[in-house]
């Protein structure tokens, strides 16, 4: 199975795969098990700690220059069940206006048609500055300009057109996790009125005519992150406070609920997986509206 990993350029997408593949290598407890996802690849796994490495001793790192795929071992309590291959693209592919950037577009699409879930980052600088002004906190009404919630809404909303296309490319309703950035930046009534505006600038998304599944959630890497001239300053995080772990076990759950074949003992699994989903981590929508796991 395949999982595509999204986001525009600065949405934090290379971090967070650094940090949520390493949170993910250690293993995640739940119910008296461990859910665990290794590389197959020796050499992928060389990038991964290296690029995990770069943010432990304050480096920033580069974001992607190119398409990578990483190939895991999905694991219960060390025993492999199914494997799975995360799609890492380069933020510019998506929103880049280069000749280069249009033709890594197209790759990009191609690849989607194999994909059980869309996995999209969604900048939380980005979000925050696109609140309408009622719904920002009074230490955050200095940071945005009209102009610069322009501009946020306007990369939102360039989202429902990136997300259409995939639909209209791969000809079915394939299930989509969109994941807001930065948490810790957010007032807990402000993170709520961000996931309101991702409804409101993602029409087609949330359509009650789709019958599309879609998961949102947000996710931290720790305290007051920020890339200051190539340094990472603030306090990094590697653990499950921030929720790292639920993008990825989202898209797993929807290839297991599709197909749950190709998976050793895909009850379990999916049992487990639930279990981490509590409404105060992800909510799910179908059809545009409020929907339960069952």
């Amino acid at each position: 199975m395949n999982i595509c990993l999204l986001g525009l350029s600065g949405s934090g997408k290379t971090c967070y795969l650094y940090t949520a593949c390493h949170v993910l290598s250690r293993g995640v407890s739940v119910k008296d098990h461990v859910i665990s996802a290794t590389s197959r690849s020796r050499q992928q796994q060389l990038r991964l700690n290296n690029g995990i490495e770069q943010m432990a001793n304050n480096v920033w790192p580069q974001g992607s220059i190119s398409t990578l795929t990483y190939p895991f071992d999905l694991k219960i309590d060390g025993k492999i069940i199914g494997q799975f291959t995360i799609y890492d693209y380069r933020g510019g592919a998506l929103d880049g206006m280069a000749d280069d950037d249009q033709d890594d577009a197209n790759e990009l699409f191609d690849t989607f048609e194999d994909s059980s879930c869309i996995v999209f980052l969604i900048d939380g600088d980005t979000v925050l500055e696109g609140l309408n002004p009622n719904d920002v906190a009074t230490v955050h009404q200095n940071r945005i300009s009209p102009q610069k919630r322009l501009r946020a809404r306007n990369k939102i909303n360039y989202i429902e057109a990136l997300l259409q296309e995939c639909n209209d490319r791969m000809n079915r309703n394939v299930p989509i996790l969109l994941s807001i950035t930065k948490s810790d930046i957010f007032t807990d009534s402000e993170l709520q009125a961000g996931y309101k505006l991702l409804r409101e600038l993602l029409p087609s998304v949330f359509s009650l005519y789709n019958d599309k599944i879609v998961g949102v959630s947000s996710v931290t890497l720790g305290e007051n992150l920020q890339n200051n001239q190539g340094r990472l300053t603030g306090i990094l995080r590697l653990n499950t406070s921030g929720n790292v772990h639920i993008p990825i076990l989202f898209a797993l759950l929807q290839e297991i609920d599709e197909d749950g074949s190709q998976f050793d003992n895909p009850d379990e699994a999916r049992r487990l997986i639930r279990n981490l989903f509590t409404a105060d981590k992800i909510s799910f929508y179908r059809g545009g509206k409020p929907a339960l796991l069952m």
